[in-house]
């Protein structure tokens, strides 16, 4: 895309607020319809009660819309999570490719008119949302026209876009008692300080708005997804003080340290992930997001094996000398059922999540839900052979409830 005027292209800000269900007041104060929030001493509470509890990733509830306007679907998606207790979702509040962003932005009423209704089915069922805006990191360069290495560029085209998106939406919902927290973007980490980066650049295909090539400015280094976090989530904490921000990140590698002090794939200690961890998530991001799968080839900490249980005590240790909270924003039996079975994949799921229960962790999403591109591997819906999985949601939940750390 060549150069365009940001003000005209990229400001949502002129449509109308679509009012919600009445019993919320458009002139409610930001801070009484932020329900969850995290104290300094990193405790999550969810309308002032200690709050733990795990949802599920609606990855599609919006950008479905994007493919087909006629598609209302997650109306009936949401009306089945409340009936399994599910607490909240995570979902991609935005495009995927630039052709995504592209139609949005083309399309503006249309896109807010969807947005909308999610947040709207959302709250009408009880359920809260964790907006991720900016899924995947090469969508926004993309579609401006920048290489990557314009993230960590504060003056760029690329941040312009990510300050006016992220201003638009927290003015529209900031007020919206669906909204938990915001999210940033989904595993930028995992693009970041590669040794191997040249063969690992963003993929080409014009026909979902990539250039024709990329180069080698297209590779990320962790100091650029830095600076444009930054751009984020100053953006949300002036319109909003109150809801966590988080990032979205994936666990660290095994090696993310070294990989960015060293450019070496050697393996981290302990202290040096916690140092990693917590390097990636700085103020105002109070709410640390990892994801986690079952990888028989990590090899964290120089272990053969790491237990759930060591690796989920490092993650809290960590946050507690921050004063954060931490958010598993996916979990799963990821590929096991497509790799072995699905007597493997149930054992690593059930293990996953008792070590997860046990935890200290407050908030934890199942990948994923009622997405049909996954159907061969984890797509989990009320009707397919893994709803057993949103059983086994509700009872964890249900369990939290007794204890006093999930409020009704």
């Amino acid at each position: 895309m060549h150069a365009i005027h940001l003000k005209v292209v990229y400001l949502f800000v002129a449509l109308t607020m679509t009012a919600w269900n009445a019993g919320t007041a458009e002139n409610t104060p930001p801070g009484s319809a932020a329900r969850l929030r995290v104290t300094g001493t990193g405790e999550l509470l969810l309308d002032g009660k200690p709050f733990r509890g795990f949802g599920v990733n609606y990855f599609d509830a919006f950008s479905r819309r994007l493919h087909n306007p006629e598609d209302h679907s997650s109306r009936e998606g949401f009306a089945a999570l409340a009936r399994y207790n599910i607490p909240f979702v995570r979902f991609m509040c935005g495009g995927f490719y630039a052709s995504e962003w592209r139609y949005c932005l083309n399309n503006r009423e249309a896109c807010f008119a969807a947005l909308d209704e999610v947040v709207d089915s959302a709250h009408k069922n009880g359920v809260g949302l964790i907006p991720s805006l900016f899924w995947w990191y090469p969508g926004v360069p993309d579609l401006v026209g920048e290489p990557m290495d314009q993230l960590g560029n504060p003056d760029s085209n690329t941040h312009a876009f990510i300050r006016e998106y992220t201003e638009d939406v927290v003015r529209r919902y900031g007020n919206h008692p669906a909204i938990w927290a915001w999210e940033f973007g989904n595993e930028y980490n995992l693009a970041a300080d590669l040794p191997n980066a040249m063969e690992h650049l963003p993929p080409v295909i014009p026909g979902k708005g990539t250039p024709g090539k990329r180069t080698a400015r297209d590779a990320v280094t962790s100091a650029m997804v830095m600076k444009a976090m930054r751009t984020f989530g100053d953006t949300v904490r002036n319109l909003d003080p109150y809801r966590p921000v988080t990032t979205g990140h994936a666990l660290p590698r095994p090696s993310q340290y070294h990989q960015r002090i060293e450019g070496t794939w050697t393996i981290d200690t302990a202290d040096e992930f916690q140092r990693e961890l917590l390097r990636a998530h700085p103020a105002p991001y109070d709410l640390i997001s990892v994801h986690i799968y079952p990888n028989k080839d990590a090899r964290y900490f120089g272990m053969e094996t790491c237990s759930w249980e060591k690796h989920l005590n490092i993650l809290e240790e960590a946050a507690r000398t921050a004063g954060k909270a931490v958010f598993i924003g996916e979990f799963g039996q990821g590929s096991v059922e497509k790799e072995e079975d699905a007597a493997a994949a149930r054992k690593e799921f059930e293990s996953l999540l008792t070590a997860i229960e046990t935890s200290g962790v407050a908030l934890a999403a199942l990948w994923v839900y009622d997405f049909s591109w996954q159907d061969d591997s984890c797509n989990v819906t009320p009707s397919n052979q893994r709803a057993w999985q949103l059983e086994a949601l509700r009872e964890v939940n249900a369990r939290m409830k007794v204890s006093g750390t999930c409020p009704p």
